[in-house]
């Protein structure tokens, strides 16, 4: 009977190509994954649509009441530094 030796330098090589193929091959199909629109992780765009109109809304609103319940700081400072109550 004869025995079969493995030629382990040609496995190794062989071994690289399969990994390497399958790493090109699984980097590959994750990014045209990622990039088509039809596969998606998470919300629709309808629902993300909805909450972006929901915290612009909210954006807008705490900008208006700002807006309208500005203090000059520089005109409380000094007013507050003059003897305006008649305090000494």
């Amino acid at each position: 009977m004869m025995k079969v030796i493995p030629d382990w330098k040609e496995i190794g090589s062989v071994m690289k190509f399969v990994l390497t193929t399958f790493f090109i091959g699984f980097t590959l199909s994750l990014v045209v994954v990622a990039c088509a629109d039809e596969y998606y992780f998470g919300k629709t765009r309808e629902e993300l649509a909805r909450e972006m109109f929901i915290v612009d809304s909210l954006i807008m609103d705490i900008k208006y009441q700002m807006d309208s319940t500005s203090i000059d700081f520089d005109r409380f400072y000094i007013d507050s530094q003059l003897d305006t109550h008649g305090y000494k």
